[in-house]
Order: structure tokens, then sequence, then C-alpha cells
């Protein structure tokens, strides 16, 4: 089953409050997690590696499902635990033509980098729930809510798809 994404103002059964307020953020979410962590913030890479693109993720770059894409899979901790999947996808033309440099991330966020580039455009932020199936073993559960969001500068297509995990973020943040 694939994802139903909405433009974040338009689905049609919103989240609770505390948890809408984080996927509507149009600022870094590294950022966030941080200040919200006490400044804890660290990011676990579980892949990194070339995959077919999926139906929802090749419609949104505007490629052919099934096209191979070069993919980042991570775990984003906080406040002491893992708060949020993070699964990156992006084109194989736009590796090493970017201006950002993404095969060489290891461990550092993402989103520090595209937050620090003036020339990369982020596009709107889409929500859905995400398929337990396509969570980490130990982190899957049914009904969690996501966000993506296309970033671009060019040469750069970039889609960007952030998990919350149980538990995050804490009522009333």
């Amino acid at each position: 089953m694939l994802p139903d994404w909405f433009a974040a103002d338009r689905h049609p059964a919103l989240p609770p409050a505390p948890l809408f307020n984080w996927l509507c953020a149009e600022g870094s979410l590294t950022q966030r997690l941080t200040d919200a962590g006490n400044d804890d913030f660290r990011v676990e890479l579980l892949a990194q590696e070339e995959q077919p693109a999926r139906a929802d993720e090749a419609q949104a770059l505007g490629i052919a499902a099934g096209q191979p894409v070069w993919v980042r899979q991570v775990l984003l901790h906080t406040d002491g635990a893992p708060r949020v999947f993070a699964r990156s996808v992006a084109p194989l033309s736009a590796l090493g033509s970017a201006a950002v440099e993404l095969n060489g991330l290891g461990t550092t966020s993402l989103g520090h980098l595209l937050f620090r580039n003036p020339q990369i455009r982020r596009g709107p932020i889409e929500i859905a729930r995400y398929p337990a199936a396509w969570l980490p073993r130990d982190f899957a559960a049914e009904g969690l809510w996501a966000r993506r969001s296309h970033f671009s500068d060019g040469d750069l297509q970039l889609l960007v798809c952030e998990v919350f995990l149980q538990g995050w973020p804490p009522a009333g943040t």
C-alpha cells in the first residue's frame, strides 16, 4: 500500500497539534531536534545504496518507477533515543553534479547541508501515514506520520521523507 501524500494543510485527517506543528515546520528538522533534545542530536546511518525507486518516489521526482536511484536511510537521534527515520532519494544523475556531495555524507546531517546552501530550494511539505513495512523492523508501527519535501538546485533533485517514530514529539512541544 502506498502512502496518500497531501499538502500539509489539505490532509483530510490531521494529526494532533504538537505533531502537526512538527510536520509542517519549514525550517531545519536537524536544528529543531537539536534544540528539543538538549543538543545531543546525532545521525545513525542505516543504508546508503542504489535501489529501485518506489512508485510514489518516482512520481515525485518525475522518473520511472523502478528506475535505479541513490537512497540514504538514517535514524535521527535526540534526547537519548531515535526519534525520526529519514529516507532520502535522488536520481543517479544528480550524484556528483549537485551542490551537495551526497555520497560522502556518512553521519553528517543532510538537513544541515541543505539549509545552509542558498542555491537549494525546498518544495511544499506533504504529509501522510507511512507504511509500517517500509520502516526498519525495530521501529515498524502502523499509523506513524511522515512528511516529505522535494529539494532542488537545478542539478540536484532530492526527495527527503521523515517519519516521526512513536513517542515523538513529546506532548506540548
